[in-house]
């Protein structure tokens, strides 16, 4: 719809410039709680640099598995023509890969700093739906992530965009995906006060979106996104999350993850 924007004489991708937004909003929100949580706003702020290193690999590295079959049916011109790597390496993320890479990142850092982990997990969680909304807003403007052919009420239709096909209507699954992440931002915020588990907050997140994200590839048309058995590989862990999801919030002790009282958020 629109890749991109010109400020002062520079072009700025939206995709980029709606991610930055989320982080920025996430971490502050964060930093403002985080006295409830005994952290520091100077440990949020680092430990989000770290959360914000694992993301961008993990979210490029579970893209590149999902199209490894693509990558060795082109070996031959890959090899012969290096250059054609480059649109791998500068686009392309998946969300869950990004989501695990940012908990390394968070890990490693409360290990370095002996900080508690669940602690700034509890802290962090509103924020991961608010920087994915944003980032899907990023998403509708790029043109990728698009939906499935549609011709209903509040279709979509790409004119000049190089994800999406252009001049088919489209079912707008980015927007609808981040109403939901929005939605559940806000009830996380909401029932904040009534978790009383360490990890609760996170397991209630787990439980909506994995169960949300399984619906909603359904009605993703970019295909190339990796399946097995006919289930896309951010279905398959869904499936995976969502059992951890329900012990988290049921206070079943995971390692790394206390099901003590936490406190008021």
């Amino acid at each position: 719809m629109l890749p991109t924007i010109q400020i002062w004489n520079r072009t700025i991708a939206m995709y980029g410039l709606f991610i930055m937004i989320g982080v920025m909003l996430g971490v502050f929100i964060a930093a403002v709680r985080s006295k409830k949580y005994n952290i520091s706003r100077e440990d949020v702020l680092f430990a989000s640099c770290y959360a914000g290193i694992g993301l961008i690999i993990g979210a490029k590295l579970l893209y590149i598995i999902t199209i490894l079959p693509e990558l060795y049916d082109y070996r031959q011109q890959i090899f012969s023509d290096p250059s054609l790597l480059l649109p791998i390496i500068t686009g392309g993320f998946v969300f869950y890969g990004g989501l695990i890479g940012a908990v390394i990142g968070y890990y490693l850092y409360c290990r370095q700093y002996k900080i508690s982990f669940i602690d700034l997990l509890d802290l962090m969680t509103p924020s991961v739906p608010l920087l994915h909304g944003f980032g899907r807003l990023g998403c509708f403007f790029a043109g990728c992530c698009y939906g499935i052919p549609y011709k209903g009420p509040l279709h979509i239709v790409f004119h000049k965009s190089t994800a999406a096909p252009n001049d088919v209507p489209l079912l707008p699954i980015q927007l609808i995906e981040s109403c939901f992440n929005f939605i559940i931002c806000i009830l996380l915020f909401l029932l904040m006060k009534r978790f009383h588990r360490h990890g609760q907050a996170l397991g209630f997140y787990l439980i909506y979106y994995s169960l949300m994200r399984f619906i909603l590839e359904y009605f993703r048309g970019d295909i190339v996104r990796g399946f097995l058995l006919g289930i896309s590989t951010s279905q398959w862990i869904s499936l995976l999350l969502l059992p951890i999801g329900f012990m988290l919030y049921n206070g079943i002790k995971l390692p790394g993850i206390s099901s003590g009282k936490q406190k008021d958020g």
